[in-house]
């Protein structure tokens, strides 16, 4: 291992482990459901670039593509960011303050395209086509880190990036930088991340008041009971969708992988009998008829709009937003108790370089300044706001951007405040998030099955 990798290897670790001690342990309505999905466009003919220097030969410029969920407007004002900090040419400006029309005027001595992405960034599949036509991003947006790292897609940069202050302990959040270190080496740079959360319709909200943003498994259920009582609705729309996520408040309230996997294939008897305490407390919601899975007749909240509650991920918010016309609110998952632990359960988006750039050490150094620095974060959410996601940048000036949205804010806030705790769940097209889906809907009650939940152990 070289010396800066084998340095930023240890320093993360080190970090890493002294957190985990530390821890112990528009308009509204319309009708039908908004898709939630950007186009995903790989042709080049929608790409664009920096202007450059006419003074510099371009064989000697840095010349990069990077792909991402936002438009070319943005990624070529971050590219004018980049020069102006790595110039000194800020001024007393930041993200928020610098003027659109100043940066119009900068002139890099390199070249930045971009290429359009969904918010969760793009596949394996849709890197290997980039790669078997020639056109492959040198940086991309992806939640599937792990899979890109076991077809060879993408290269560790821990050469690259281990003097760069932005991982400094102070700036980001460890808990998001060690999902993505395999085997001591850095394969990513997290960008942001989504939660998985409560989603509520504000008409079916009881006499008693709005459930609490941090609400227990007890209040949970006093809640929906009161739902039933009042309305005519399910008040919890498919209950079994929280199985995967809400373990941790059935086991003596420690951090729980997804559907406790993890600890399943470390300790098979305490794993099952954390799992048995999770179904005995959703089968007693269905025994109760406080909840139902998806109908279109009542409990299905894109098509009924009459479910009190329902569990979504916090990239999905704005959608709901929309298509609900009294509003929605948010909450985060039940912990054990009023005062137990919060464990995020969320998915996380990282930037990649890709193992084909000729450009190595410029593509991680710009993917970490548009992930890490808080200029960079601050003039993204500027120009073109992505609600829902929470950044992997430890910034109050970042985050106040988040804090105050109508919507998200207060639980975003409630996150910050714990997102060095966070579990990380596979990404949606996982092995075993797919097997996990597959056998909780078919899942009628009774025993809990590992192999049909889990498929190969």
């Amino acid at each position: 291992m070289k010396k800066n990798q084998r340095r930023l290897s240890v320093y993360i670790l080190a970090v890493a482990i002294a957190l985990c001690s530390a821890l112990s342990g528009c308009k509204k309505g319309g009708d039908e459901f908004p898709s939630v999905a950007f186009p995903e466009d790989t042709s080049a003919s929608n790409s664009s670039s920096v202007a450059t220097t006419t003074s510099v030969p371009e064989a000697d410029i840095y010349n990069i593509t990077v792909a991402s969920p936002y438009s070319d407007t943005t990624v070529r004002y971050l590219a004018k960011l980049y020069y102006c900090k790595t110039h000194d040419m800020m001024g007393e400006n930041t993200g928020n303050t610098i003027s659109l029309d100043y940066l119009d005027g900068i002139d890099p001595d390199f070249i930045v395209h971009s290429v359009l992405t969904p918010v969760e960034g793009a596949s394996v599949d849709t890197v290997i086509q980039w790669n078997n036509d020639n056109n492959a991003p040198d940086v991309f947006l992806t939640s599937q880190v792990t899979e890109m790292k076991n077809n060879d897609l993408i290269i560790p940069i821990n050469d690259y990036l281990a003097d760069n202050p932005l991982l400094s302990s102070g700036n980001v959040f460890f808990s998001t930088v060690e999902q993505d270190i395999y085997d001591g080496l850095m394969y990513a740079v997290p960008y942001y991340s989504s939660v998985v959360l409560l989603v509520g319709n504000t008409e079916y909200i009881p006499s008693s008041g709005k459930l609490p943003y941090r609400p227990d498994i007890l209040q949970l259920r006093t809640y929906l009971e009161e739902i039933a009582r009042e309305y005519d609705c399910i008040p919890l729309s498919s209950g079994r969708d929280l199985i995967p996520y809400i373990n941790s408040a059935f086991n003596d309230d420690r951090s729980s992988s997804f559907m406790f996997y993890d600890e399943y294939r470390i300790n098979k008897e305490n794993a099952l009998a954390v799992i048995g305490k999770t179904l005995d407390y959703i089968n007693g919601l269905y025994d109760k008829e406080l909840t139902a899975d998806y109908t279109a007749e009542g409990s299905n909240p894109v098509f009924s709009r009459s479910a009190g509650i329902w569990a979504a991920s916090s990239s999905e918010i704005t959608d709901w937003d929309r298509y609900y016309p009294a509003g929605i609110y948010l909450a985060s998952l039940p912990s054990a108790n009023d005062s137990g632990n919060v464990f995020p359960m969320t998915t996380l988006y990282s930037f990649c370089v890709n193992k084909n750039t000729a450009n190595k050490d410029f593509a991680a150094d710009f993917a970490a300044f548009i992930a890490l620095d808080s200029d960079a974060r601050m003039l993204t959410d500027r120009l073109e706001y992505l609600n829902g996601f929470l950044p992997s940048i430890n910034s109050s000036e970042v985050w106040d951007t988040i804090t105050n949205d109508p919507v998200f804010g207060q639980v975003a806030g409630f996150y910050y405040r714990h997102l060095d705790k966070a579990v990380f769940c596979p990404w949606v097209n996982d092995k075993l998030f797919i097997s996990v889906s597959d056998y909780l809907a078919s899942y009628k009650g009774g025993a809990f099955d590992p192999e049909a939940c889990y498929g190969t152990t």
